[in-house]
């Protein structure tokens, strides 16, 4: 029983299945016919009838007829086969061919995307067919109104393209020529040949324009603009010459009658219409006529300068030479008395050749101002470049005598420095000798010998009776350095004298009971008196008393330079 019952369920099952795909593929082709019932309905509507009546001729007329037989063979052919095939698709169904039916299904929506795509192409051809003939009957209206209003310009206007008047009307005439084929293809129908004269109409009829445009502009410089130019040129020209100005090159004539010739050559370019060569021309003309203009102004605007300076340029002059000749005469009379050492003599005198220089360049320009023969751009020049040579000269001048202006100062400072170190040097001496020392230590007396000798020295080359500054500064620098490096040593000595003969008193009252204390105090003596190394004996007595004394010789020490303080104040407050 249960097998039996199973065997229905499955039948049931498949039967729902067979059923339920039998529906799905039913539903596919009725959607599938109702797109080619449209798609026929659309074919049959295409308006071929429009574009018949436009009476197309040569290549549109081919095409047109290729977009009919791809029309009926879709209305024929294609179209009938796709409804043959969805009968099949549900006979193929019905007899539960599912596989065979869902392949054709999809062959058959496949063909109707095909079709679909070929009708949109025929629309879109027949369209393009339509927007030729249109834009082809605007482009004859266009094209014969711009061919009217060119004929207009050059009929009422003929006067502004000079020799350019009759290429441009013979240029017109062959436009018109290619017009009247293009309106007899595009009435006649054939587009395609219409279309490839058109190109070259348009390309043409525009660049005829442009020349029309440019034309008078170029020849209205060179009949009037020109030629009126080179006129007051010549004019200006005459007048600066009776007025006695002079050009650096004389090629002013010359240029105006190459310029004429410049223009006539201009003007025959315009007759072979070589339009960008003749408006080139142009430019090249109105430079050359500009710089011409520039050269007559450079002059006229030197003149002023040259009238504004003049007096400025020789007053500087004589002021710079008068400058000169007071700085070689102090730099003589200091030199009787100094060694200059920064080629003073030689820079002044190179000044004053710079200065004849100038002054035989000024004298020049000025010869050639009075007899008329001045070329004022120049002579500009050259009042500039003076100005600035004096400036430079005039700084020079002063760095000059700044230098030199303080030597007679800087040797009464020298003396009196020199007169100090003297001072302080025979003070010294007898700060030494007051210590009443058995002796110097050899280092001592050697480096107070060099010192003296180095004031002695400079006694000698200050007294001399040319001296030199350089020298003798270089010389209290030294002494300056060695004095104070003396003053050290002296106070170190002193200090170190002082301070060994009151321990070697302290310890008189140790040597008894310390015999460390007695050998100290006899090494010490004799470094004293015999050695006369103070700083030595100081340390070792000192060393000695520390250790039966701790502290003693810390306060000996600070004893000593408290009292030393006190009578340095002492003596500078009196």
């Amino acid at each position: 029983m249960q097998v039996a019952i199973g065997i229905v369920v499955v039948a049931i099952i498949i039967y729902a299945a067979v059923k339920g795909f039998q529906m799905y593929i039913d539903k596919q082709v009725r959607q599938l016919t109702v797109r080619q019932q449209a798609l026929t309905k659309q074919s049959q509507t295409t308006d071929f009838e429009k574009i018949e009546q436009l009476g197309l001729t040569g290549g549109s007329q081919v095409k047109l007829a290729a977009l009919q037989e791809a029309d009926q063979a879709i209305q024929d052919d294609q179209l009938p086969a796709i409804d043959e095939q969805l009968t099949a698709i549900n006979a193929q169904a019905r007899s539960v061919k599912f596989l065979d039916a869902q392949q054709n299904l999809k062959k058959a929506a496949a063909a109707l995307d095909a079709i679909e795509q070929q009708q949109a192409d025929i629309r879109e051809g027949l369209q393009a067919l339509d927007d030729a003939d249109e834009a082809h009957r605007q482009a004859v209206a266009s094209l014969e109104k711009k061919y009217q209003d060119l004929r207009k310009t050059l009929l009422s206007q003929n006067f502004s393209f000079g020799p350019s008047i009759d290429p441009l009307e013979d240029r017109l005439a062959n436009l018109e020529n290619d017009f009247d084929r293009f309106s007899e293809l595009a009435k006649a129908g054939d587009h395609d040949a219409a279309e490839q004269v058109l190109d070259k109409l348009r390309h043409d009829t525009s660049a005829l324009e442009m020349d029309i445009d440019r034309i008078p502009p170029i020849y209205k410089d060179l009949v009037s603009g020109f030629p009126d130019q080179i006129a007051e040129l010549a004019s200006g020209y005459r007048q600066l010459v009776a007025q006695n100005y002079h050009f650096e090159i004389d090629s002013i004539d010359p240029e105006l009658t190459a310029l004429k010739q410049a223009i006539a050559d201009n003007t025959a370019l315009l007759g072979e219409l070589k339009v960008s060569d003749a408006e080139n021309g142009n430019h090249a003309i109105a430079k050359r006529i500009d710089h011409l203009y520039d050269v007559m102004q450079v002059e006229i605007d030197a003149k002023a300068v040259v009238d504004e300076q003049q007096d400025a340029i020789s007053k500087f002059l004589t002021h710079a030479m008068n400058q000169n000749h007071h700085l070689q005469i102090e730099l003589d009379r200091l030199a009787q008395s100094y060694t200059l050492n920064n080629q003073e003599v030689e820079r002044t005198r190179e000044l004053n050749e710079q200065l004849k220089n100038i002054e035989a360049i000024y004298q020049a320009d000025t010869t050639a101002i009075t007899t008329k023969q001045a070329v004022y751009s120049q002579i500009a020049a050259h009042f500039k470049e003076q100005d600035e040579q004096l400036k430079g000269i005039e700084e020079e001048q002063v760095a000059i005598n700044d230098g030199v202006a303080e030597l007679t100062a800087e040797e009464s400072k020298a003396h009196d420095t020199l007169q100090r170190f003297d001072f302080e040097i025979h003070a010294i001496k007898r700060q030494v000798e007051n210590l009443n020392l058995p002796g110097l230590p050899k280092d001592y007396l050697d480096y107070f010998k060099v010192v003296s000798k180095e004031i002695e020295r400079l006694d000698h080359d200050i007294n001399k009776l040319v001296i030199n500054m350089d020298d003798i500064t270089k010389q209290l620098i030294v002494i300056q350095a060695d004095m104070a490096t003396l003053r050290e040593k002296t106070d170190d000595l002193t200090d170190a004298a002082t301070m060994a003969e009151q321990l070697l008193q302290y310890a008189n009252r140790y040597k008894t009971n310390h015999e460390e204390v007695q050998e100290a105090s006899v090494e010490a003596q004799r470094l004293f008196n015999e050695a006369h190394n103070y700083a030595q004996s100081l340390e070792v007595i000192a060393t000695a008393i520390d250790k039966v004394d701790a502290g003693a010789y810390k306060r000996i020490e600070d004893s000593y330079y408290a009292n030393k303080q006190s009578e340095r104040t002492e003596t500078e407050e009196k």
